[in-house]
């Protein structure tokens, strides 16, 4: 390889990434951003009458697109944020070990210096802070379907089971990029 290529392949790779990076930082609406995983589950790829829902992030539609298709009132909202900003208050501090510990076995893994006996022992803290998290995590999904009406869990169910249909689909047909040359 030449000195000039060389020297374009990086350029060009930083060029192309920028505008990636830019438009990541532009679309978080501060808005919305305390709830992110708020309606976690309720639908990750959900159509509307239109065709598709707008708003659409790397993972899905945003929570606002989400809270507007399924009328999500003002006072849910509060309440919604509510039950939210408990569970990340009654969490924090597990968070705050697991994060330590992901931290810990990056440094070790980046080092080279690579204990397996302590990565294990690390590997089953982060098992024991995870699995106190799922009962507040599971608790919170609870709290959150209390607060909708009928018809919004039915919009919910019917989005669900749309989407367990295009996985099965998906499966059975080896997906999109089976189709893409054709």
């Amino acid at each position: 390889m030449n000195k000039q290529t060389f020297l374009l392949v990086p350029m060009v790779a930083l060029l192309v990434m920028m505008p990636m990076v830019a438009s990541a930082d532009t679309q978080d609406d501060p808005g919305t951003s305390f709830a992110a995983p708020a309606m976690q589950g309720a639908a990750a790829q959900s159509p509307s009458s239109s065709g598709q829902l707008t708003g659409w992030r790397h993972h899905g539609p945003s929570l606002k697109a989400i809270m507007e298709k399924l009328g999500i009132t003002d006072e849910q909202k509060t309440k919604i944020r509510a039950l939210y900003v408990g569970f990340r208050d009654r969490t924090r501090k597990t968070r705050m070990e697991l994060r330590s510990l992901k931290d810990e076995k990056k440094t070790m893994l980046l080092s080279g210096k690579v204990d397996q006996q302590k990565l294990a022992q690390i590997d089953d803290q982060i098992v024991k802070l995870v699995s106190s998290i799922l009962p507040e995590r599971l608790k919170l999904r609870r709290d959150r379907l209390a607060l909708l009406t009928t018809e919004q869990i039915g919009r919910i169910a019917d989005w669900q089971a749309e989407k367990a249909f295009r996985s099965k689909w998906r499966r059975m047909h080896g997906g999109w990029m089976h189709h893409r040359g054709s």
